[in-house]
């Protein structure tokens, strides 16, 4: 999971992509989400943790600075910068009440803006809070080369070091709460169940529908391996008149599959597709953490276990004492031979580890003096 995300509110397509892009060279890691809507902005805040909103003031529908007042009053602690288009000055006077870090005017000036969204983020201009190390800044990619799944070890690593507690269970959930979805499954390879939210009654292990879908898995990652040499980023849906069924892969080994009922919104899809390739993140992490543990027990594990070795000497002496106990057994009588030769070594201490030749009864010792005479007096 990102250590931060910024929410990008643009109507315009190409202005959109141009600041999403200009925050993505910051270098930290960052999260950029894009939405054409005031209403797909506030709906995403409410299933999902924002620490900077990039917000359009002309927006079709409600306006940017509507969504400031109701933002200001669900999440007050969201950074605000906003943007227009039309240099008025009740605009401004509008802007300086609404309270943004930063108001900015269109062409916007790249440089400067970005300074404003690192004064939003970090507490000192310019300074992550959590400054790189060397290893995290070889180990570290961008958000796009995450999207599009290549198999970085290092980095799911540390996405898995900052989800301690999240589970399988809590990531599905929330993102069946984010995009109001009937439900969300994980999958792994073998068409198994690994978790689910929500009741989907036709993908069951087992299913027909679940074997189709792990064909259309199969192939969308033949596709990423042709185009990517590895996972990519990818979205399939399959749309009836009630319900809509979106597949994609987490990995190599799993697939994530979400279904929404109802009509299926083209219009929507962008914000969908947000959703579930940052679930899709979360998830891998999440993986990568639980097979960690799952080693490190084994390995804790393995460390308990006593192994013998792999060969045990046992010195000639030790030989001829067994080969001549057993010279001593009658070679007839069945079963009750066989009982009365082991009472007779008991008898004689033998098996009970009795007198052997390096070994003295109490009165030999009392004879050599090494033990009181108790007949003596003090």
């Amino acid at each position: 999971m990102a250590a931060y995300r910024v929410l990008v509110v643009e109507d315009n397509h190409e202005v959109g992509r141009m600041v999403t892009a200009s925050i993505k060279t910051l270098g930290a890691e960052i999260d950029v989400l894009e939405v054409p809507s005031a209403e797909e902005a506030l709906l995403i805040s409410t299933t999902l943790p924002l620490d900077l909103v990039v917000l359009d003031i002309r927006l079709p529908g409600m306006s940017g600075l509507e969504m400031v007042t109701k933002l200001r009053k669900r999440k007050p602690e969201t950074k605000i910068i906003l943007v227009t288009g039309v240099e008025d000055v009740a605009i401004r006077q509008q802007v300086s009440e609404a309270g943004a870090e930063a108001f900015f005017f269109k062409p916007i000036e790249i440089t400067t803006f970005l300074d404003a969204v690192k004064h939003s983020l970090w507490p000192v201009a310019g300074e992550p809070s959590l400054p790189p190390s060397d290893e995290d800044q070889a180990a570290a990619i961008t958000t796009d080369a995450l999207a599009m799944g290549v198999p970085r070890m290092n980095v799911v690593a540390e996405a898995s070091r900052r989800l301690p507690t999240q589970t399988l269970a809590e990531c599905l959930a929330g993102l069946k709460q984010q995009v109001r979805a009937a439900s969300a499954l994980l999958v792994n390879d073998v068409g198994q169940v690994v978790e689910e939210a929500g009741s989907a009654t036709e993908i069951t292990t087992g299913s027909a529908l679940l074997s189709a879908l792990m064909q259309t898995f199969s192939a969308s990652l033949q596709v990423s391996q042709a185009m990517a040499k590895g996972a990519g980023a990818s979205l399939q849906y399959f749309a009836t008149r009630r319900e809509c069924l979106y597949v994609t892969s987490v990995g190599l080994k799993h697939a994530l599959f979400v279904v929404t009922t109802g009509f299926f919104d083209p219009d929507k899809l962008g914000m969908i597709d947000h959703a579930i390739q940052l679930a899709v993140r979360d998830l891998q992490a999440i993986l990568a953490n639980n097979a960690t543990d799952e080693q490190s027990r084994q390995d804790e594990s393995k460390d308990l276990r006593t192994e013998l070795p792999a060969e045990i000497t046992i010195d000639q002496e030790t030989l001829a004492g067994v080969e001549d106990m057993f010279s001593k057994a009658s070679k007839t009588g069945g079963i009750e031979g066989a009982n009365g030769f082991w009472e007779a070594l008991t008898n004689n201490d033998v098996l009970a580890g009795g007198h052997g030749k390096d070994v003295l009864s109490y009165d030999q010792a009392r004879d050599l003096g090494l033990a009181p005479d108790e007949n003596k007096g003090d």
